[in-house]
C-alpha cells in the first residue's frame, strides 16, 4: 500500500444481535410493536419534528414500516433495533450509511416523548457504539442532527463524540432550511473512554 491507497477488506456485517443495558433491551421489531410504535413514536409530531418522516395518520403506516423491516431483516447490512424498556417499545435506533472506503457509519434513532431527559439515547447509543466498535471492528461513527435539535446532540456528547462542524442547509423540513451539526468518534476514542 502507499500513502496514497487504502487496502480494501471488506466490512464485517456482523449479525443484528439483541442488545441489553442496565434498563433496555434492543432488539428486532416486530408485529407485537404496532401499538406502541404508532401512539409513542409514529403518529407524534415533536419526536418527527426534526426527523425526515412526517407523522403517521393512521396505523395502517406503522403496520406497512414494521412489515418492511421485517423483510429487509434478511439484508446483511439492515440494521435496526427497537427500544424497549418495562413499558414496551419506546424508541428505534438504526444504522445508515456503511461507507466501505472509509470504514464507517452512521446512525439515527428516535425515542418516544415521554421518556425524553432520563439517559435512555445514551444507554441506547453507548450499546450501539460497543457493537460497532466491538462486533463490527467499525472504525469510525459519524452523525448529526438539525441545528434547532440540541438534546440530539447533548446525547451524542455524553457518548464522548466530538462535534466536527456544522454543514449550512443540509436538510429540509416544512419548507424550512435547517443546518446540520455533525458529530464523529473513532474506535481509539470510545476504547479510551472506557
Amino acid at each position: 500500500d502507499t500513502i496514497w491507497e487504502r487496502r480494501m477488506e471488506p466490512m464485517n456485517f456482523a449479525e443484528l444481535r439483541e442488545l441489553q443495558t442496565a434498563r433496555l433491551r434492543l432488539r428486532r421489531l416486530s408485529f407485537d410493536d404496532v401499538y406502541d410504535y404508532y401512539e409513542r413514536l409514529g403518529s407524534d409530531g415533536e419526536v418527527s419534528k426534526y426527523l425526515l418522516f412526517e407523522p403517521h395518520q393512521d396505523i395502517g403506516e406503522t403496520l406497512a414500516l414494521i412489515e418492511e423491516a421485517l423483510v429487509r431483516y434478511e439484508e446483511e447490512n439492515f440494521y435496526r433495533w427497537g427500544i424497549e424498556n418495562e413499558d414496551g417499545l419506546i424508541g428505534v435506533i438504526e444504522l445508515l450509511r456503511f461507507d466501505e472506503e472509509n470504514d464507517s457509519c452512521s446512525f439515527a434513532y428516535m425515542l418516544a416523548q415521554s421518556f425524553w431527559g432520563q439517559g435512555y439515547g445514551t444507554e441506547a447509543l453507548t450499546a450501539l457504539l460497543d457493537f460497532l466498535f466491538e462486533k463490527m471492528d467499525i472504525q469510525r461513527v459519524e452523525a448529526d442532527h438539525m441545528a434547532a435539535n440540541p438534546a440530539s446532540g447533548a446525547v451524542m456528547r455524553k457518548v464522548g463524540m466530538v462535534c466536527t462542524g456544522i454543514l449550512p442547509g443540509k436538510y429540509e423540513k416544512d419548507g424550512v432550511s435547517h443546518d446540520a451539526v455533525c458529530y464523529a468518534i473513532t474506535k481509539a476514542q470510545w476504547s479510551s473512554n472506557i
